[in-house]
């Protein structure tokens, strides 16, 4: 693995190559988690980035830092977007737009909310500029984003013939810039290992939800990077997805170009679990008792859409020994906290 100094000469190169806005409180929290430790018989620590800011924070607002650039060089003024009802995405990218000057339009589409929660309470609270698009019977989520790529198109030509410049941001940050933002992640992470005394290798294990696996391809970009032997295992979140590993290969390839870095990627890179996901939106009975676990032993909170479901995903494996005793795992806490307070069927399950 590459030592500290080169990583940090490595890494101002890269900073020319691609503007950034400030807005994430950096550099997020890294603890260990000594209860859990103790019970499975290994070092426990988890990456905090629930903590990023941007209310209620996660992932996306990383990702958001290196994509507004571009909204601001192009004169825009609204950013038009979408996703679903209780959208993470939606939610940091209206804060985040606020602070930058920036008014927002988005079009959320699931089941019929009843009311104003969690995410879609924030989007609101924030001055967001909101459009529900109900699903219909047998559609599904995919088919309800199709649907608004008209509504959208029109709402930008009206914005254009008011005067104001529309910019369309794709759900969950456009690749590979956004992509990008978890490279620097790794850089992050690999600073404050040094105050534990490590390296990222003497990680066994790197763990991270994947939604459409932006934040594990920047972290696997991170780690072909700074040559490390780190295994990142993945868990998606939504059930099987066919193409999900040619797509973090491709989006892999396509992040290190942009980057102007010559590393190289093959599927061998990639260890995803599909096993864990259930309906997106959804709670299975193992994520819930992941929340349950966690909150009671440690403190501390997980959503029951991302984090929630790649932790059960782990603790499985800890169980069962596919995680040896004695390794040390990294658990990526990506946020989605709000999502806690989206509606009786989560509070339900939880509360038992």
């Amino acid at each position: 693995m590459k030592d500290g100094q080169e990583i940090d000469r490595t890494l101002d190169q890269l900073k020319a190559r691609l503007p950034r806005i400030n807005l994430a409180f950096l550099p997020t929290p890294l603890h260990k988690l000594p209860a859990l430790s103790r019970q499975y018989g290994v070092e426990l620590y988890m990456k905090r980035d629930d903590l990023t800011g941007i209310e209620f924070g996660g992932n996306k607002t990383r990702k958001l830092e290196f994509v507004l650039p571009d909204v601001l060089a192009a004169g825009g003024d609204y950013v038009i977007t979408g996703a679903s009802v209780q959208s993470n995405w939606c939610r940091q990218t209206v804060s985040a737009c606020t602070r930058c000057g920036l008014k927002t339009v988005i079009y959320l589409f699931g089941r019929d909310p009843g009311e104003y929660r969690g995410n879609l309470l924030l989007d609101k609270a924030l001055g967001a500029e909101v459009h529900l698009i109900r699903l219909m019977e047998g559609e599904s989520l995919y088919d309800g984003l199709a649907r608004t790529e008209e509504m959208r198109k029109q709402r930008m030509q009206e914005l254009e013939q008011e005067g104001h410049k529309g910019v369309y941001l794709k759900v969950g940050a456009p690749f590979p810039k956004g992509h990008a933002a978890y490279v620097w992640a790794m850089a992050e992470l690999v600073h404050q290992l040094r105050d534990f005394g490590m390296t990222l290798d003497d990680l066994d294990y790197i763990v991270t939800p994947i939604g459409a696996g932006g934040t594990y391809t920047g972290l696997l970009v991170g780690k072909k990077l700074f040559e490390s032997k780190v295994e990142i295992h993945g868990y998606c979140t939504s059930g099987m997805h066919p193409t999900m590993e040619e797509d973090i290969l491709n989006a892999s390839r396509a992040t290190a170009e942009c980057l102007e870095l010559d590393l190289s990627f093959d599927k061998e890179d990639i260890n995803v679990s599909f096993d864990y996901g259930g309906e997106y939106d959804i709670p299975t009975a193992k994520s819930t008792e992941a929340i349950k676990r966690v909150a009671r032993n440690e403190g501390l909170l997980l959503d029951p859409v991302y984090t929630a479901k790649a932790m059960s995903g782990l603790l499985d494996h800890l169980e069962d020994g596919s995680i040896s005793r004695g390794s040390r795992v990294l658990f990526w806490h990506t946020g989605g906290l709000p999502a806690l307070f989206s509606g009786q069927e989560t509070a339900g399950a939880i509360h038992e």
